[in-house]
């Protein structure tokens, strides 16, 4: 159980407790403000980018030199034998997977003293191409991955390439140093490669792995900066690596690439800043290892910090960042202006106190008068809201909950939707009803007798449950009321607002999805060894009275008429059909843009005062099939033969809609019909059939 409090203590611990915080808080934020300065965060935030420049750049090397070690070991272990195609079938799948594993590697090689090559590349079209050139020949032979297009370039001698001689030079692991890479856009690049030995110390082959440097610029733009600051990486000769504002490599009118230095970059704030560096500071050689200088532009006062990425496998980077003091000022001032905010806020927020708590009391008064009014309506679905944690409002939650339990359980006896117009009008209920537009529902078990005479009371019980419970389920999905279950019959309606088309179309879908719900209750049934239960459904929408039937002690909300009858009738004459759902001419007419609705018969039913047409309801409209639609046709048409009293013609119509769906049930109980009449015609033949009970019999002896 939840431990409460008593009002007394938390007014004490609220009051005295906020005035401390506030007081506390403030203090701390004008301390840390006034510790803070231009210098210190220039300082923390040039060593945090440039030690992320420096990871970046080490993640790109290092994957370089991994992968140019990783091939080195497969081909020094014995593991791929270059000399053996299939081995070195095995290494370029290993060197293909690697560059599409790592999009900033563009080669994957092995070069042999032999003059032979076998690897992968990625080309300036982002294409992935195998490499080969056989030994002897300066040749190099590429082949396009996806599509086998292959290409030979003349003049190629793999024993004469810049990391080749570079690794026969150095006996050792190295680095091209930085280049220009063709492509789109233009980006730098660099070669790590690897000497191969075999046990003896003997050369035997290189293992090269070419990097873009691209993912640095990319880096570098992404970065959050101020406004106007700029993040940069050079070489030692001035030259660009990766800057956040401008290129660091141009196109000559040539075509032909060309590297930038910072001070000729076409982004005017890193060029004047490189300019009015140079000449405080001298050559870039000559500059300490970092530091942080305040320099006059144009623009104003800039800070420029830099910090060398040195010993990188040779590669010797400064990386610089360039801020206009203005931004960092500007940064402080609304820092400082917050704070003040905060510490006004901070008083102001201590004066109310004494409201701020009466309002954490009344949050659960308030919420239980809500609940309270919800309930009165009969709207009992939620809950009370947050526990309180005072001890008298926890309480009175708690019996606020029991009483919404034991409403959703009268809720189940007593249509919900009655009760709460009621409350809403203010009335008391009585008895008495009043007219109204209904559609009215019936749906009775196929059978049922002969179920419960099979079955075990628990298992019936069981059974009868299930079916109860999905046929109701469907009714009040469609906001239907249900009036009453009689065994295993159920007695639903609709009330129609203005002219029951709505309504109608909605007892309708719960037709169908009832049987559609017992289509699949079957399946389950039929697993569990269990009777498979059908339905069959009738409805029919007309006058009702509708109200509350019974004594001034025990009411039963309901609906009485013609209506409630002829819907009781439609539904008992589907077992002469052999439908599921039979619905009267008003439900057709109302709902014929919804749904399919085949008509059956022209009868006339006790309940009503002449005859009429009665029909099979199929389907929604937009989901009946062709077939459905040409039996409905064909039905029509040869209802118009058995109407007009053509009792042979009618017979061959119907026998002809049996021919093509011989199991349609329907068109079998006409044709043996219009067989008997055509036998014996009947006297003063008016087109509609009286169902009476010798019609049911002759059905019955079919």
């Amino acid at each position: 159980m939840r431990r409460t409090y008593s009002i007394r203590t938390v007014l004490m611990t609220l009051m005295i407790g906020e005035i401390i915080i506030a007081i506390t808080l403030t203090a701390w934020l004008w301390y840390g403000n006034g510790q803070a300065s231009v210098k210190s965060l220039t300082e923390d935030r040039c060593s945090e980018i440039s030690s992320r420049v420096e990871e970046r750049i080490m993640t790109l090397i290092l994957a370089a030199q991994n992968t140019a070690e990783a091939q080195k070991q497969l081909v020094e272990t014995g593991l791929v034998d270059p000399s053996k195609k299939g081995e070195v079938d095995q290494l370029l799948q290993f060197q293909l997977q690697h560059l599409i594993k790592n999009r900033f590697l563009t080669s994957i090689a092995i070069g042999m003293p032999d003059g032979s090559l076998f690897g992968v590349q990625r080309d300036s079209d982002g294409k992935l191409q195998l490499l080969r050139s056989e030994p002897g020949q300066d040749v190099l032979e590429e082949v396009a991955v996806l599509d086998g297009n292959s290409k030979r370039i003349e003049g190629f001698s793999v024993v004469d390439r810049p990391w080749y001689r570079g690794a026969v030079e150095s006996n050792g692991a190295g680095w091209t140093g930085i280049y220009k890479f063709p492509g789109i856009p233009p980006q730098l690049g660099s070669s790590a490669y690897q000497v191969i030995e075999d046990e003896e110390g003997s050369l035997i082959g290189v293992a090269l792995c070419d990097i873009t440097l691209g993912p640095i610029d990319q880096f570098l733009r992404g970065l959050t900066l101020t406004e106007n600051g700029r993040s940069f990486v050079i070489d030692k000769a001035g030259l660009l690596i990766a800057t956040s504002r401008g290129d660091s490599l141009i196109k000559k009118d040539d075509g032909s690439l060309q590297r930038v230095a910072a001070i000729d970059c076409n982004d005017s704030f890193i060029r004047e800043t490189m300019e009015i560096t140079g000449s405080e500071m001298g050559d870039l050689a000559t500059w300490a290892g970092s530091g942080i200088l305040e320099i006059d532009t144009s623009a104003g006062p800039v800070q420029l910090a830099w910090n060398p990425i040195m010993g990188l496998a040779g590669i010797d980077l400064i990386s610089l960042i360039a801020i206009p003091t203005d931004d960092l000022v500007q940064e402080i001032s609304d820092r400082t202006r917050f704070t003040a905010i905060a510490f006004l806020v901070l008083i102001l927020l201590t004066i109310p106190i004494v409201w701020r708590t009466a309002w954490g009391i009344t949050r659960p008064v308030r919420e239980l008068n809500s609940g309270m009014k919800r309930i009165s309506r009969f709207e009992i679905d939620g809950d009370n809201g947050r526990p309180s944690r005072l001890t008298e409002l926890n309480q009175m939650q708690i019996r606020m909950e029991a009483m919404r339990h034991a409403l959703a359980s009268f809720e189940k006896y007593v249509p919900s939707r009655v009760v709460r117009q009621l409350v809403t009008e203010d009335r008391v209920a009585v008895p008495g009803m009043e007219p109204a537009t209904a559609c009215v529902y019936f749906s009775d078990v196929v059978g049922f007798t002969t179920i419960a005479e099979t079955l075990p009371p628990e298992k019936l019980v069981q059974i009868g449950g299930e079916y109860l419970q999905e046929m109701s389920q469907q009714v009040l999905d469609e906001s239907g009321i249900i009036d009453k279950f009689i065994g295993d019959a159920i007695m639903a309606f609709w009330i129609a607002e203005i002219d029951g088309s709505r309504v109608t179309a909605n007892a309708c879908r719960a037709a169908i999805n009832s049987q559609k719900g017992l289509v699949e209750m079957r399946e389950d049934w039929g697993r569990r060894n269990l009777p498979q239960m059908k339905a069959r459904i009738g409805l029919h929408t007309g006058p009702v009275l509708v109200g509350n039937m019974g004594s001034s002690s025990r009411l039963n909300y309901t609906v009485i008429g013609d209506t409630v009858n002829l819907a009781s009738r439609l539904e008992g004459l589907n077992r002469l059909y052999g439908t599921d759902i039979i619905v009267s001419e008003e439900v057709a007419k109302i709902v014929a843009d919804e749904m399919h609705c085949r008509i059956l018969d022209h009868v006339a039913v006790k309940g009503r005062r002449q005859g009429g047409a009665i029909y099979q309801l199929v389907c929604e409209a937009d989901s009946a099939t062709e077939s459905q639609i040409v039996i409905a046709n064909q039905h029509n048409e040869a209802l118009k033969y058995y109407q007009d009293g053509q009792f042979e013609k009618a017979n061959s119509s119907f026998e002809d809609i049996l021919r093509s769906f011989p199991e349609d049930l329907p068109a079998r109980a006409l044709a043996d019909r219009c067989l008997q009449l055509s036998k014996n015609p009947p006297k003063n033949w008016s087109g509609f059939s009286p169902l009476d009970r010798n019609i049911q019999e002759t059905q019955q002896s079919l």
